[in-house]
């Protein structure tokens, strides 16, 4: 990856050095509202294009690096009293709880799945099959 940045930066670079170096002969001005620019090459304008544009993108991401720091801090301060609140909720460590008497877990209520178990396992004791369902009615 970073040399497919160095490569990319370096056809850009070589793009705009090819395209000052060729356009430095003709002198153009700009017209902005009424106010008329000095005569300059149409390189130096690219040039000084460039590195405006450079210089804006440095700019925001300087700001939304600043916004991110902001948020870091607060979200170390936030973990750094969870941690606290965290350590006074445990016991200390020579602490031992005393265990609990819940009743044992019983997985006789438990239904097994239906390709492991016979179907008269899941039937009620006192169970009569419909009367179209049973042998020898007609």
């Amino acid at each position: 990856m970073f040399y497919l940045i160095l490569f990319l930066f370096l056809v850009v670079c070589g793009g705009l050095a090819a395209l000052t170096i060729l356009n430095f002969s003709t002198q153009v001005h700009l017209v902005i509202f009424s106010w008329r620019s000095p005569d300059l090459p149409i390189g130096m304008w690219l040039l000084m294009a460039f590195f405006l544009g450079a210089f804006l993108l440095y700019l925001v991401s300087v700001a939304s690096a600043w916004s991110d720091r902001r948020e870091i801090k607060r979200l170390r301060k936030s973990v750094t009293a969870l941690r606290q609140q965290l350590l006074a909720a445990t016991p200390p460590a020579g602490h031992v709880t005393p265990p609990t008497s819940q009743p044992p877990v019983s997985y006789s209520n438990v239904m097994p799945m239906p390709s492991t178990a016979p179907p008269e396992q899941f039937m009620p004791p006192n169970y009569s099959a419909p009367h179209e369902f049973r042998e020898g009615t007609p």
